[in-house]
């Protein structure tokens, strides 16, 4: 009876949370402590260097059981201007002998999308954090299904500590260290650089996910990267723009707030056009986790936050710049990849991921890209993620990948052969990792 009264209560958190999120719930995260702290002298270390490491308890739901074994790692990575900087990756390993021939790690990228570091998954993952973080723990469904394959999970703060959104290269940089610190993290029992490697992330997790697959082939050579999955990956960030108005007006905030942070240039435009409740907004995004600054900035139209429209802001030269800076698609992953997004995707444009696909493509990375005609944003990440979890599962055994593109427009992801399958078992684990049971294959 008492797991039925917590599970109502966390469920009804979940949903008050959606709609709106009270500004005293931030100081319920556990937040940034002294472990985030770069060490003196971290500079001279390797990229992917370990420089702090600790056990932590993970939570569904702030709540809720998650009963694997998982450490949080400080590491040396690199930012966007190419400078040494640090940040945390959780690292889970799930209950059970490793699956014949050595386990895998897939590194999870979350959709942090929010320029407050105490948002990152390090902290909204962990037992007690509250609500504010609400998106992020939804994602740990995916992370619990990667764990039911016996795949070790490498979960970082891609964002890094300055919890930049919009950051070109950065997040890539973060993601690809992460790996390097796992697979340097005895207690995974990993095989170093022998270790089979996958990637995906959905949305703001799948632009993290894109970049690490870009930057992969010249700052990660050595990493046996078998496969990308990502998932509506918000390849432009000037498509945000047209949510001025609609419910998910605060994401366009939020990435407005990241490129002023990122490039000064940009930063002197917005200021000279932002009324003094768009400046409010902006500013506010530096303590607000996504879920936040969706509710408290839903169908607010673009004149509340500027004086020019979006069409004008985007079309400044240094705003141009700094967008097509920030875009994924400049250079072609080595490694297959495979993306998948809504066709009638409110947030995302597929117009958007058409033309990353066909760069890639046409940079000679082998794809494989499903169009779903069914499946709205907030629906294909969790309709998609079966055939994505199959398509990586080939990988890592070591299925053929047919060079080229294979790109299908379909009904729905779910409906591909052996996603059904793979959508009741996952989501059946989830029901018994919420009732306490270890993590592992089932």
């Amino acid at each position: 009876m008492r797991l039925r009264l917590r599970v109502l209560s966390v469920l009804l958190t979940v949903c008050g949370a959606l709609v709106s999120v009270p500004a005293a719930a931030s100081a319920e995260l556990p937040g940034i402590d002294d472990f985030y702290r770069a060490p003196a002298g971290f500079e001279s270390a390797k990229p992917g260097t370990i420089l702090g490491e600790r056990p932590v308890r993970l939570a569904s739901y702030s709540e809720l059981p998650f009963n694997a074994q998982a450490w949080q790692l400080l590491y040396r990575t690199t930012d966007f201007t190419g400078a040494p900087t640090t940040t945390v990756t959780t690292v889970i390993l799930p209950a059970g002998a490793p699956p014949t021939g050595g386990r895998p790690l897939l590194s999870y990228q979350v959709a942090h999308d929010s320029s407050d570091p105490a948002c990152g998954p390090s902290v909204a993952m962990r037992a007690g954090s509250g609500p504010e973080g609400v998106f992020t723990q939804s994602e740990m469904t995916f992370v619990d299904h990667a764990l039911q394959q016996g795949w070790a999970v490498s979960v970082p703060d891609h964002e890094g500590p300055s919890a930049r959104i919009a950051a070109p290269r950065e997040p890539g940089y973060a993601v690809l260290d992460g790996i390097r610190a796992a697979q340097a993290f005895a207690p995974l029992g990993l095989a170093g650089t022998r270790t089979p490697v996958g990637l995906w992330g959905y949305s703001g997790g799948g632009l993290a996910t894109g970049w690490a697959a870009q930057v992969q082939p010249t700052y990660a050579p050595e990493l046996d990267l078998r496969g990308v999955a990502m998932g509506s990956p918000a390849p432009d960030p000037a498509a945000v723009t047209q949510l001025g108005g609609t419910a998910w007006s605060g994401l366009a905030v939020a990435v407005l707030a990241s490129l002023r942070q990122v490039y000064p240039d940009v930063g002197r435009v917005m200021d000279a056009h932002l009324t003094p409740g768009g400046r409010a907004a902006v500013d506010a995004m530096s303590g607000q986790c996504v879920a936040r600054a969706v509710a408290s900035n839903a169908f607010r139209p673009t004149s509340d936050f500027l004086t020019v429209s979006y069409a004008q802001l985007v079309a400044d030269p240094a705003v141009a710049a700094a967008l097509a800076d920030a875009g994924l698609g400049g250079s072609a992953p080595t490694a297959p990849v495979y993306v998948y997004s809504g066709v009638h995707d409110e947030i995302i444009p597929i117009s958007t991921v058409d033309t990353m696909v066909d760069r890639y493509c046409r940079g000679g990375t082998p794809v494989t890209y499903r169009r779903d005609e069914t499946s709205l944003h907030a629906t294909l990440i969790v309709t998609g993620a079966s055939d994505a979890l199959n398509w990586l599962r080939a990988r890592f055994d070591g299925a053929p990948v047919p060079s080229g593109c294979d790109t299908r427009t379909v009904t729905s992801t779910v409906m591909e052969p052996g996603a059904a399958n793979t959508y009741v078992s996952t989501n059946s684990g989830v029901l018994g990792t919420m009732l306490g049971v270890p993590i592992g294959p089932r």
